[in-house]
Order: structure tokens, then sequence, then C-alpha cells
């Protein structure tokens, strides 16, 4: 397997606490790997307009301009950064909505990783607008960031299947934190066996059931030995017969995971119903850090 190179890492910011704690997160990804650092603020001026409808407008154009103000700012936080981090850290402007800023950004050049706020509080289920538009735009892998602190991640659990996508997402997560403890977990739907004593399936249909979990087991198996190569602790795989949906923030939640990956098939009806789908299940549903992979 080809070891994946994160040589560029964008961090996104608006400077709040969200955003305070994915940089810091960001930070401690691009020193794991000597990456260079990009710290982007995406100045949004329909917003910015309607704040001036709501506060006193004197008040606010006495200051200097707003933008000049931002790009102040983040000139200063990139420098601070890399005086104490020792990292390459540049700092870019931009105007527009935050994701199709980030989005145009990271395709220029060429990034590695995305690295965003999740905005929601921390321990709480959800994330903000920008986050899940993020997930649609398969530029380069995402980072959403829930909790601060800048401790590498202990407990990371991929969501896979018997897809490419997925098991490339497990790979990328396995080459950017080497040092965690990684869980490979196949959900089966117990609905299928509920269709098998109904009769709801044929013979065919059974084969294929048991083939699935035949093949799940062994692709774990094989796909662990694969990424042992790239992780410094034993790699563990299992099988869980559950819900998808339900059976991953479950198992997300008893481990504890601090992060959890998922590959994202793409946008369309047909992989809206796969794993795109479960990227933004598992974005909602858990408190956790969440890696999604196109």
């Amino acid at each position: 397997m080809t070891v994946t190179k994160i040589r560029t890492i964008v961090a996104a910011t608006d400077f709040s606490p969200g955003a305070v704690a994915a940089v810091e997160r960001a930070v401690q990804l691009a020193q794991t790997h000597g990456a260079a650092l990009h710290l982007l603020h995406a100045f949004d001026v329909d917003a910015w307009r309607s704040l001036r409808s709501v506060f006193n407008i004197h008040r606010l154009t006495s200051d200097p301009p707003q933008d000049l103000q931002m790009q102040q700012r983040l000139v200063e936080e990139a420098a601070t950064l890399a005086t104490k981090s020792g990292l390459e850290v540049e700092a870019h402007f931009g105007v527009g909505t935050p994701a199709k800023v980030i989005d145009v950004y990271a395709k220029a050049h060429n990034a590695s990783l995305i690295v965003f706020g999740a905005r929601a509080e921390e321990g709480v289920l959800g994330v903000g607008g920008t986050a899940a538009k993020l997930v649609h735009l398969p530029v380069c892998p995402v980072m959403i960031v829930r909790s601060g602190g800048a401790r590498p991640h202990d407990k990371v659990m991929s969501a896979v299947d018997l897809r490419d996508v997925s098991v490339r997402a497990a790979g990328f997560a396995v080459a950017l934190m080497p040092s965690a403890h990684h869980h490979l977990v196949f959900a089966v739907d117990p609905a299928l066996d509920r269709a098998l004593w109904l009769g709801e399936l044929g013979q065919v249909d059974i084969g294929l059931r048991e083939s699935v979990r035949i093949r799940a087991n062994r692709e774990l198996q094989r796909r662990v030995l694969d990424l042992a190569a790239q992780a410094r602790l034993p790699i563990e795989a299992e099988v869980i017969d559950d819900v998808p949906a339900r059976g991953l923030v479950v198992r997300a939640w008893s481990l504890p995971a601090d992060c959890v990956v998922v590959g994202h098939h793409g946008q369309g009806p047909l992989e809206e119903s796969l794993l795109g789908n479960m990227a933004q299940h598992l974005m909602h549903h858990t408190t956790c850090d969440a890696l999604i992979v196109p």
C-alpha cells in the first residue's frame, strides 16, 4: 500500500472557539508530518452587511474596515503560530462564503487535508452548516474538530465496508494518525436475518449474505496486514451485527473513539444512499472529531 504523504494542511479559522480548537489540531498534525500549515480566513461580505444593518453604523465605520482588521489579525496569528511551533505557516485571506473559499483554495494549493471547527459546543451533537457543506466537496480529506487541545488522537474508529473508498479512508487515517489505536468496524444489518426467517430472501441472496460475512472478515484481516506497516500500534478489526447508522455510533461511543473516520462516496442519488449519507450521520450523531475522506 502506498504511504500517504501529508504535505499541506489548510486550517480554516474565523477566530471563534471552535476555530481555535481546529487550528490547535492542525498545528499538531503539521508538526507530526513536517507539513506546511496554511491559515485561511473567509470574509463573508453578505454576513458583514447583515451585521452592519443591526449594529451602530457610525461606530462600525469609525474603525478600520472589518476586512482589513481580519487580515491583520490573521497575519499576526500566523506569525505567532510559526514562532511557537517552528512550522512554516502562511496566512491567506479570501472573500466569499466559507465553504466556497475553502474549496477553491484547497484545490489551488493541492491541500492534503482541510481542518475545520464543528461550531457546535464541545460534547454537543451536530455541526455547523459550513462543515456539512464541506463534506460534499470531494477536494481532499476534511477533519471536523470538536474538542480543543493539541494531544494526538488516541483511539480512531474507521467505518469500513467492502468498497474501495472506505478502505482508502482507513488507510489515510492510519497515515495521518500513525501513533493512535486504530479500529476498523464493519456493520452487518440484522434486518437480513429477519428477512431470512420470513423467507423473503431466496437461496442466491442467502448465499450472498453469507459471502458478505465471510468476505468482510477476510478483507478486514487483509487490510489490517496492509496497514500494519504504517501504524505504530496493532490495528483491530471487527464485524458487528447492527444497523450501520446505529451500530457505528454506539461502537464509537463505547471505545470511546476521539476520532471517527468514514469514506465519502460522492454526490448524487445513488451515492447519497450509501456512505455519503453515513458520513453525514456520523458527523451529526457523534461528539468526537470526524475525518471524512473522499
